[in-house]
């Protein structure tokens, strides 16, 4: 398969138009295949490292990866400019990765569909030069035709000093994404609001969006990381330059757990008379505040407070939502006396009944 060691040319993961827009694209494509395999794959996706994307088939002792570039273009990309570049022979070269890893597939991602073109011999004997765009999402390129996988083939061997007949295009595919350089954002936002209303019937619009500008930032980070040595473990490259099913879901879960339900969903659920109304209605505007303020540590601690007293004493229905959180604000007042000092128990109780509602939010 040309497993040769050679200097002539090296993986790059930093080919290509390198504009601000590209970057922020290439973020939105991670987090379309992120959604796209969560179902089927418990994947780590790593961004800007190996390649432009990664994809782990494991987030723990992997076996099989796949390398992705991506490369866009506001008019057409050609198959002999993607030779001319050198981008299949780029992918090619991951083969060469000292690591044990089986190649699951090279990919080679646009957002306009790959122009092909090749001769074909006309039943009067004459040829001519057909002219083609793959419109698929997926095409490997063992399916086109032979003429162009013989070019492919040429450039690889040419630069990896191989005969042709060494060069196996199996893993290779041309995959168009479905996002644009224009509306790639809301794309992608799209993509992930279908997924958690599918998934989470009752969640709400704003926890949706929390969600997804949380997943944005959390790639960004992995994205602008700098870079680390082409070596470096695997258990550093996940830390800083990876996203896992298990980091997307403790995001999608803590998201919906952080919000705050309508004042109304609360009155409800907490099946509280209009005498409790004023009683509950100021501790629910606190919240409101506290929950949005950057630089309030201790909100979170008492969060993580009530969680844990939540978790140890489960609601079991004996008591009503709002007899059960009050009894829950007076075990955090023992537990944590100095903590709850800016806190009352209508406060916590307020707290705990919209922890109430998002979890059975998180489970229908």
């Amino acid at each position: 398969m040309g497993k040769k060691d050679n200097s002539l040319i090296k993986v790059d993961t930093v080919a290509g138009s390198r504009t601000y827009n590209r970057l922020e694209m290439q973020l939105s494509q991670t987090l379309h295949m992120a959604i796209e395999l969560y179902e089927d794959l418990n994947y780590l996706l790593v961004v800007d490292h190996y390649d432009d994307i990664t994809i782990f088939d494991l987030d723990a002792e992997p076996l099989v990866v796949s390398y992705y570039q991506m490369k866009t273009s506001d008019n057409s990309i050609t198959i002999d400019s993607a030779i001319k570049e050198e981008w299949f022979a780029k992918l090619y070269a991951q083969f060469n990765r000292p690591e044990e890893w089986i190649v699951g597939e090279l990919g080679l991602i646009t957002n306009t569909p790959l122009e092909i073109s090749y001769c074909i011999n006309n039943e009067d004997g004459s040829s001519s030069t057909r002219k083609e765009k793959l419109f698929s999402d997926r095409t490997t390129i063992s399916e086109l035709p032979s003429e162009i996988q013989q070019r492919i083939k040429a450039d690889i061997a040419s630069k990896f000093e191989i005969s042709s007949e060494q060069v196996d295009l199996s893993k290779f595919a041309h995959l168009r994404t479905t996002l644009t350089i224009d509306r790639h954002k809301d794309l992608a936002q799209k993509e992930v609001e279908d997924f958690l209303y599918k998934k989470y019937p009752r969640i709400t619009v704003d926890t949706v969006r929390g969600i997804y500008s949380s997943l944005i930032e959390i790639l960004t980070r992995k994205q602008e990381f700098e870079r680390l040595p082409s070596d470096a473990p695997l258990a550093d490259v996940q830390k800083n330059k990876g996203i896992s099913r298990d980091d997307i879901s403790q995001v999608i879960d803590k998201g919906i757990m952080l919000s705050i339900p309508t004042f109304e969903d609360v009155i409800k659920y907490a099946r509280a008379g209009t005498e409790l109304l004023q009683r509950i209605s100021l501790p629910y505007v606190q919240i409101l505040a506290d929950s949005n303020k950057k630089d309030d540590e201790s909100f979170p601690m008492l969060f993580n407070e009530v969680l844990k007293a939540i978790s140890n004493n489960e609601f079991d229905g004996t008591k009503t939502p709002w007899e059960y959180g009050l009894h829950i604000g007076t075990l955090v007042h023992e537990k944590e006396p100095v903590l709850c000092v800016p806190y009352s128990c209508d406060y916590i109780a307020v707290l705990t009944v919209c922890l109430l509602i998002n979890k059975f939010r998180r489970k229908s």
